[in-house]
């Protein structure tokens, strides 16, 4: 009995122990390589958000441009202007603007003339005639360059999104005209794109011109929301973060936080104006792939399949080896131990003896014989 417990023992432990190391290895590594691949899915989740972001913002100031560049080359246009016919401007482009209004909600159609002055608002008539230059820096780029201008303006009329384009008559330039419009249509669809809530906060300096600014009363230090698509933003950002998103140099930065039984990343990207200067920080708010409890729980199901598939292993391996293994040699044992004591009598057949046991038998089989023989 000892004999057998010291073979089953000399053979398991040893066997078990490679089987736990391996076990332990592909469950470590199994692990890590889930771990990665979620960390790389959330990772281009998060880029394809930004992206997706982006593209909408900038494809609205394209837009923007190309409906003012529609405008700026009507040769009619072009006259009219030239004239600063304001009545005949009226006439001619307000039935256009209401329908647009009414079926896409644009908010601004501008016509301006130098040096760069209102001439009409087709989205506010009563005010025309004022001075610009000091809040309407993409008409003064344009009137400047005489090039066309697009993107995020910052200006008594709050944050917009701008198209403009020059007007020339006869080769002269007469003026100007631009589109744009708030930044809550595109962010509405933004949101409906990337199935995620964003904001903007924008600095509180260059909105100091701003009317509207009194009226905010939320602050982040030098940072002031603009728009968020869910109710509070305060619930997810802060100055802080904030202020380690401005002082990094990477394309986003990413603060985690949890809120209301849910793990959340809020991405930070610059938000830039039509020159590129960044302005403020527009935030993406990503439901996290990878949070701690799918990490417990990804480890712990790991644990569980492999420590399954050890046991079945070891009951596997251990059945076979007393099989064919440590039974027939415990047999064979007992056997040479009888014939040692003179007991020849008993044949001996080992069923499921396979190679060298099986050698090993024939050979206690013929001693035995031999034994018998020298006996009688």
């Amino acid at each position: 009995m000892k004999i057998e417990l010291g073979l089953k023992t000399g053979i398991a432990l040893p066997l078990l122990a490679i089987l736990i190391i391996g076990m332990s290895i592909l469950v470590v590594f199994n692990y890590l390589s889930q771990i990665n691949i979620l960390q790389k899915e959330e990772a281009q989740s998060i880029e394809s958000s930004i992206n997706t972001a982006q593209f909408f913002i900038e494809t609205a100031g394209i837009h923007y441009q190309q409906m003012a560049a529609l405008v700026a080359n009507m040769p009619d246009i072009q006259e009219t202007l030239s004239k600063k016919d304001r009545n005949r401007l009226i006439d001619k482009l307000l039935p256009t603007f209401n329908y647009l209004h009414e079926k896409f909600g644009l908010a601004q159609f501008h016509l301006q003339i130098p040096p760069a002055t209102s001439l009409v608002r087709l989205h506010d008539l009563a005010r025309f005639g004022d001075d610009l230059s000091t809040y309407r820096e993409t008409v003064l780029q344009v009137e400047k360059t005489k090039k066309g201008a697009r993107g995020l303006e910052l200006g008594v009329g709050g944050v917009g999104l701008r198209g403009v384009e020059p007007v020339f008559y006869k080769d002269n330039y007469v003026g100007s005209v631009d589109f744009g419009g708030g930044l809550k249509t595109e962010f509405e669809q933004i949101k409906k794109a990337i199935n995620a809530d964003l904001g903007v906060v924008i600095y509180q300096q260059p909105l100091q011109k701003w009317p509207g600014l009194q009226d905010i009363k939320e602050r982040f230090g030098e940072f002031v929301p603009i728009y968020f698509t869910a109710k509070d933003p305060k619930l997810f950002i802060s100055e802080s973060a904030l202020k380690k998103a401005a002082q990094s140099k990477e394309k986003y930065y990413i603060e985690y936080v949890s809120k209301f039984g849910k793990d959340y990343a809020v991405v930070y990207t610059p938000f830039k104006d039509f020159s590129g200067k960044t302005v403020g920080f527009m935030y993406i708010i990503k439901e996290r792939i990878l949070t701690p409890a799918r990490i417990f729980t990804i480890l712990g199901i790991n644990v569980f399949v492999y420590a399954l598939m050890l046991v079945l292993i070891a009951v596997v391996i251990g059945y076979f080896m007393n099989k064919y293994v440590i039974n027939p040699i415990v047999t064979l044992t007992k056997t040479a131990d009888e014939i040692s004591m003179g007991k020849t009598a008993q044949k001996i057949e080992i069923k499921n003896a396979r190679g060298e046991i099986a050698v090993l038998a024939k050979a206690i089989e013929r001693m035995r014989i031999t034994m018998k023989k020298l006996l009688e």
